[in-house]
C-alpha cells in the first residue's frame, strides 16, 4: 500500500513539472498548424513524382521526401494525416508517404524537451530519424512506383481532422484565436495524463522488482526494438507519450525509444486505413513502415555499443 502511494506522488511529481512547458510547446505547434497549414500543403502538393527522362533522377524522384521528412520532423500532429489524405488521391508518393510518417514527431517530442532528463535526447533522436526517413523515402521512390497522380482527384480533396478532433484547415480569425487557447489546453491535460498513467505503472513496477531484475528480463537490445516498434505502430497519441516515459524512466533502451517513436506515424496511419482503396498497398505501406523502424532501432543499438 505505501509503494501505491509513493508511487503516486512521485508521479504527480514528475507530471506537474513539465505541464507549463507542454502547454507552451503545444501553443507554438498550433500556431505552425494554423498560419502555415497552407504553406505546408503546398509543400506536400508539390512533393509528387516527375514523368521524366530515367536519366534525370533526382527529377524523376522529386523532393518529396526531402520536404516530408524536413516538416514532418517538426512537432505537430497533422502532417501524417494531411500525407496520408493526398496519397490516397494520388498526389503525393509512396516514399514520400513513409518518409512522412518516419520522421512524424508529436507528442513524444515535447514529453522529451520539458523533462530534464530527456532533452539532451531530442537532437539524437530527431537526427536518426530525420535520416531514415530520408534514405528510406528516395529508395522507396527510386525502387517502387507509386500510382499516377490524377488532376480530376486533385479538384474535390477533403483533409481530415487531427488527434483531438479539431480541423487542421485554416478557420476564420475568430475560431483560430478560440483555437490556439482551447486545443493547445486540450493537448496539455490529455499528454500529461497519458504520462501520470505510465510514469505510475512503470513506478509501480519499479517499486515491487530491482532495477536490475527488471531490465536483465526485459531488455535485449535484439529483441527490445522489434517490440517497440510493434507497440509504437499503433495509431494513438498515448502509444507515442507512453514510449518517451518509458526511456526517461529507463525501462526501455535509446534505440528501442528509436524504432518504436519511427514506427509511430500517429493518425496518418488511420486515415490510410478508412481512405485507401487498395487494402493490400496499405498492408505493403505498414509492413514497410514497421520494417524499416525495426531496421532504424537495431542498427542504432549496434553503433551504440560498438558492435
Amino acid at each position: 500500500m505505501q509503494n501505491i502511494h509513493l508511487s503516486f506522488l512521485d508521479a504527480i511529481k514528475d507530471t506537474a513539472s513539465i505541464i507549463p512547458f507542454l502547454l507552451l510547446i503545444f501553443i507554438a505547434i498550433e500556431v505552425i498548424e494554423h498560419f502555415y497549414y497552407d504553406k505546408i500543403l503546398s509543400f506536400i502538393n508539390y512533393s509528387k513524382k516527375k514523368d521524366v527522362s530515367k536519366k534525370d533522377i533526382f527529377r524523376k524522384i522529386g523532393i518529396g521526401p526531402f520536404l516530408g521528412t524536413i516538416l514532418a520532423a517538426i512537432p505537430q500532429c497533422g502532417l501524417s494525416v494531411i500525407a496520408s489524405t493526398l496519397y490516397c488521391k494520388h498526389m503525393v508518393s509512396k516514399g514520400t508517404l513513409i518518409a512522412v510518417y518516419l520522421a512524424t514527431s508529436d507528442e513524444a517530442i515535447p514529453v522529451l524537451i520539458s523533462n530534464p532528463a530527456g532533452y539532451k535526447a531530442v537532437l539524437p533522436l530527431l537526427a536518426v530519424k530525420i535520416i531514415t526517413a530520408l534514405i528510406a523515402g528516395y529508395l522507396i521512390d527510386f525502387f517502387i512506383p507509386s500510382k499516377k497522380y490524377s488532376k480530376q482527384e486533385n479538384e474535390h480533396i477533403h483533409i481530415e481532422k487531427g488527434c483531438h478532433s479539431h480541423n487542421i484547415a485554416a478557420s476564420s480569425k475568430k475560431e483560430i484565436l478560440k483555437e490556439l487557447i482551447f486545443h493547445p489546453l486540450v493537448h496539455t491535460l490529455s499528454v500529461a495524463f497519458f504520462v501520470f498513467l505510465v510514469t505510475f505503472l512503470i513506478n509501480l513496477i519499479f517499486s515491487n522488482f530491482t532495477f536490475d531484475t527488471f531490465t536483465s528480463e526485459f531488455q535485449n537490445k535484439f529483441i527490445e526494438p522489434v517490440l517497440a516498434a510493434i507497440i509504437g505502430i499503433v495509431p494513438n497519441c498515448a502509444v507515442s507519450v507512453g514510449i518517451a516515459v518509458m526511456y526517461l524512466k529507463g525501462a526501455i533502451s535509446f534505440a528501442s525509444c528509436v524504432s518504436g517513436l519511427c514506427a509511430g506515424a500517429g493518425l496518418g496511419i488511420l486515415v490510410l486505413i478508412k481512405n485507401n482503396n487498395d487494402k493490400k498497398d496499405t498492408l505493403f505501406i505498414i509492413f514497410l513502415l514497421l520494417l524499416i523502424s525495426i531496421s532504424a532501432g537495431l542498427i542504432t543499438a549496434f553503433a551504440i555499443s560498438g558492435i
